[in-house]
C-alpha cells in the first residue's frame, strides 16, 4: 500500500476531525480535474479514476474515499452527473445502463477559491432561519421546511438530469429549471401552496417526459403527490 502524503499547508489549518483531510484530497482534485477540463463535459470523473488517483497520491484506500464523497455529494461540495446510456443485449432488447461521474460544485470552487464576483448570493439575507421552527438548509443551501427535504434532493437530482439532457435545447432546459426552483421555493413553507405546486409540476413532468428521463420523474412525483391535494 503506498504511503500516505503528509498534509499540505492547505489542509494543516482543518479541523481535528480526521476525515477532513479525506474530504479535502477529493475536493481538491476534483478542483484540479475541473481547472483542467477543456470543455464542461471534461470538468467530471468517473468513481475509478478517481480511486486510482486519491490511492496513487495520498495512499487513500476505496472505502475512506467512498464514504468521504458521498459526504460530500449530500453537502453539496461534490455534484453528481448522471449521463443516461443504453446497449443492445444479445436478445436484442435494450437495456438501459446510467453513468454516474463526479464534480466539484459551485459551493465547493467557492470554498477553495475563497471569493468571486459571481459567487452566489446566500438565499433570504436578513432571515435569521434559525430563529424558525421547522425548517434547515439541505446540501445545495436551499432552505426547506424538514419535511420536505428528501422532495428537495429528488427535484436537485432531476434539474441535474435536465441540464445534462441532450434531447431538449437550452431554451426548454432554462425554462423547465426556472420552474423546479420556483418549485423549490414553495418548499420552504409548512404549508406549500398546493395550486402552484400543481402548475409547476404538470409542466415539469410533460417536459420530463419530452426529455425521456422518467425514472427520476417517478420518483419526484412519489414525494411530491401528497402535496396536490
Amino acid at each position: 500500500m503506498a504511503k500516505k502524503k503528509a498534509p499540505s499547508r492547505a489542509t494543516e489549518q482543518l479541523s481535528g476531525n480526521p476525515e477532513d483531510h479525506t474530504r479535502d484530497a477529493i475536493l481538491r482534485h476534483l478542483h484540479a480535474v475541473h481547472r483542467g477540463a477543456k470543455s464542461p463535459s471534461k470538468a467530471s470523473i468517473g468513481i475509478r479514476d478517481l480511486h486510482s488517483a486519491l490511492k496513487t497520491q495520498y495512499g487513500l484506500r476505496q472505502q475512506e474515499v467512498g464514504s468521504n464523497l458521498d459526504y460530500l455529494v449530500q453537502k453539496g461540495w461534490v455534484a453528481e452527473v448522471r449521463i443516461a446510456r443504453s446497449f443492445t443485449t444479445k436478445r436484442g432488447t435494450t437495456q438501459n445502463s446510467e453513468q454516474v461521474k463526479y464534480k466539484i460544485s459551485d459551493v465547493g470552487l467557492d470554498k477553495l477559491q475563497k471569493a468571486s464576483l459571481f459567487q452566489k448570493t446566500p438565499m433570504n439575507p436578513g432571515i435569521n432561519i434559525t430563529n424558525i421552527h421547522g425548517v434547515t438548509v439541505v446540501g445545495d443551501g436551499n432552505v426547506v421546511n424538514t419535511n420536505f427535504t428528501d422532495l428537495s434532493r429528488a427535484l436537485n437530482e432531476l434539474k441535474s438530469e435536465f441540464q445534462n439532457n441532450a434531447t431538449i435545447n437550452d431554451e426548454q432546459k432554462l425554462a423547465v429549471v426556472a420552474d423546479v426552483d420556483t418549485l423549490q421555493a414553495q418548499l420552504q413553507k409548512s404549508q406549500p401552496n398546493s395550486t402552484i405546486i400543481g402548475l409547476l409540476w404538470s409542466g415539469i413532468e410533460r417536459a420530463g417526459k419530452v426529455a425521456g428521463i422518467l425514472t427520476v420523474i417517478e420518483k419526484v412525483r412519489s414525494y411530491i403527490q401528497p402535496l396536490l391535494g
